[in-house]
């Protein structure tokens, strides 16, 4: 594609060169630079692009999208690169949305669940569906692990395009507040936008929770096509107030109270899963689940509402909800033939860690043991907060690392202990290497207890001064059980 058809739309500074060349692909990456690619200049928190162009334009780049001039013989200066990288991107593609429903979910918690119950239900209704979120894009014909929980525009865009040719319809993906933010969907209308709740996280980047409020609430403002139906959980403070704002709007509510359209009649929660009677403005809804726990009979009722919104049958709905599975590292058990349940969750929020210690508790009603630690170089307000909260719904806490990257293990530690009540080595424990704190918990663990293991959930990784080391809880707590005598059965 020509550049002067890339570049339409670009609110243009300077234009630095007669040529019009003809651009294979978009890049902002100047490694990855090949002939004939347009190299966009992005700024980041730790290194600018611009310091680049020579090395992209040495490794061929045709033109540079850029803020600032640049020694190249063809540049185009805007006001943002990033915005404009979502438009260009969209160009080059050929605007793959327009031939898409596309529905975003949103929220601190529950984006995953909620992602996947969507994917399940549209297969089960026949459809060729798209997955974009925290562990995988995936289409027909294609799966990759996901470096981010929603891509930058360009590869969004490209997925996109890739979806599109595949026969896709419809595509149910996670937005984060990252991703609003940092322009990677601009362009882009979603026909669905979800809400799951809104909690203390990512304030390392957003600062305080009236803006990271705000951030979210673009996704139904600035994001969501004027007929497009806006999905709440009503039981969230947050969307209390956001459902006044954004009427006119169709909006479909949910959550446990009566105001709610879409709310529980009754409902049975259990280790083996939920079973409930939902009201639904199209009727009463049976659910049957192996999911655990009340805080997913709300993912339950995020991915109904959204079903609804796309006019799925209810039967249909019944039926994907029965062939759902767990999702991995979401409350995924490790069993060894031991006599003692462990359990690998992804749980690395206040809130997040508050749901899944709760369900557990709830539905078990067994002596807690929970290995968990905070990630490093991220919000630092969070740590003694979860410490706490492990602390009050576990009878052990077992203070570990989680992705220290390039912060100082024992320094995280500290910061957690900040919330703990009672001395180190009585009432907690701190261990710094994540495999000796799992191996400690199995030894601590006695038949009947609960071992969780939180923050990582399905990363298989551990990320130390910027190295990623192979790192899989799961495996990790199987390796650790059969260390201990125990027959693997699965992991």
């Amino acid at each position: 594609m020509l550049l002067s058809e890339i570049i339409r739309d670009l609110p243009i500074i300077t234009r630095m060169g007669d040529s019009d060349p003809d651009i294979s692909r978009v890049v902002y990456d100047s490694r990855n630079v090949q002939a004939g690619d347009l190299f966009v200049a992005l700024r980041g928190e730790k290194t600018d692009g611009h310091l680049y162009a020579q090395q992209a334009l040495q490794r061929g780049a045709s033109a540079f999208l850029v803020e600032e001039p640049v020694e190249a013989p063809c540049w185009i200066q805007v006001p943002d690169t990033l915005g404009a990288l979502a438009v260009v991107s969209r160009n080059i593609y050929k605007a793959p949305a327009d031939d898409l429903q596309l529905i975003g979910v949103t929220g601190s918690n529950g984006k995953t669940t909620t992602t996947y119950l969507i994917e399940t239900i549209g297969q089960a209704g026949g459809e060729k569906i798209g997955l974009l979120g925290t562990i995988e894009y995936r289409w027909p014909g294609h799966c990759q692990p996901a470096p981010h929980t929603t891509p930058f525009s360009s590869e969004l865009q490209e997925g996109l395009a890739a979806m599109r040719s595949a026969g896709v319809a419809k595509v149910v993906m996670e937005v984060s507040s990252h991703a609003i933010e940092l322009h990677r969907i601009d362009t882009l209308l979603f026909d669905t936008a979800v809400f799951t709740n809104l909690s203390h996280e990512h304030l390392d980047f957003h600062g305080n929770m009236e803006n990271y409020a705000a951030v979210k609430h673009r996704l139904f403002t600035q994001y969501l096509k004027p007929e497009g139906t806006a999905v709440l959980n009503l039981d969230d403070l947050w969307a209390q107030r956001w459902y006044q704002d954004l009427a006119p709007r169709h909006i479909l509510t949910y959550g446990y109270e009566t105001p709610a359209q879409v709310r529980p009649l009754n409902y049975q929660l259990s280790a083996e899963g939920i079973h409930a009677v939902l009201a639904t403005p199209q009727g009463r809804l049976q659910v049957v689940s192996t999911l655990v726990g009340r805080h997913n009979l709300y993912n339950l009722m995020a991915a109904i509402s959204a079903c609804l919104s796309r006019d799925i049958p209810l039967e249909v709905i019944e039926e994907g909800i029965r062939q759902s599975t767990c999702v991995p590292g979401r409350l995924e058990a490790v069993d060894c033939g031991q006599p003692f349940k462990v359990f690998v969750d992804y749980a690395h929020t206040p809130d997040g860690v508050k749901n899944v210690l709760g369900t557990l508790n709830e539905i078990l009603h067994a002596r807690l043991i929970c290995v968990i630690g905070c990630g490093g170089d991220r919000d630092r307000k969070k740590r003694p907060l979860m410490a706490s909260i492990a602390q009050e719904n576990s009878k052990l806490v077992i203070l570990t690392s989680d992705n220290p990257r390039s912060e100082d293990p024992e320094k995280i530690l500290e910061a957690m202990e900040v919330g703990m009540i009672g001395n180190r080595g009585s009432s907690y424990l701190c261990i710094a290497d994540r495999q000796e704190a799992i191996h400690t918990a199995m030894q601590l663990a006695k038949p009947g207890d609960i071992v969780l293991i939180a923050g990582k959930g399905h990363e298989t990784y551990q990320e130390i001064q910027g190295v990623r080391h192979p790192f899989d809880d799961r495996l990790v707590a199987a390796a650790e059980l059969e260390r201990l005598g125990f027959a693997k059965k699965k992991a």
